[in-house]
């Protein structure tokens, strides 16, 4: 029971994570760009302190979840299949980006938009998107993990 509970958080604070980054990147990021640069901007700062909310909720549930089963599972990362290992590892990863993403590159932009510096906030936004960009496609390598790794890796 406290398997299947874990595993259901896990899969729903990935899908809000990833979905997040792939809805935000792949469709939301060519509508706003039409608009001026200044309601661009505008529009980030709301966007991105409302999503940032939910992905350190999603982290919490992740890091939370994903130790737990593997305490509870495989008694260790040392019992621990590969695609676990993997899953594990990208995970890491991804948690250390959206880490500087939010403590380095959002701040910075949080603070370009407090001096009105339209130059400073759009590079800021622009490393946050690549940063993003990494981090969606580690986050699609991790639902590959989840899907195939039982799989591929014995």
């Amino acid at each position: 029971m406290f398997n299947a509970l874990a595993i259901i958080l896990h899969l729903v604070a990935i899908n809000i994570w990833v979905g997040g980054m792939f809805f935000i990147i792949v469709v939301l990021g060519r509508v706003v760009s039409t608009l001026d640069v200044p309601e661009q901007h505008r529009f980030w700062q709301k966007l991105l302190r409302r999503f940032f909310a939910w992905v350190w909720a999603a982290v919490m549930v992740l890091l939370g979840t994903g130790s737990a089963m593997i305490l509870y599972r495989f008694n260790g990362l040392g019992q621990a299949p590969l695609y676990v290992l993997v899953m594990a590892g990208l995970g890491l990863l991804m948690v250390t980006v959206f880490l500087a993403i939010y403590f380095v590159f959002y701040q910075r932009f949080k603070q370009a938009m407090q001096q009105q510096d339209s130059e400073s906030s759009r590079q800021q936004l622009k490393i946050i998107r690549w940063l993003g960009i990494v981090n969606m496609i580690l986050g699609l390598c991790v639902v590959v993990a989840i899907g195939g790794g039982p799989y591929w890796f014995y």
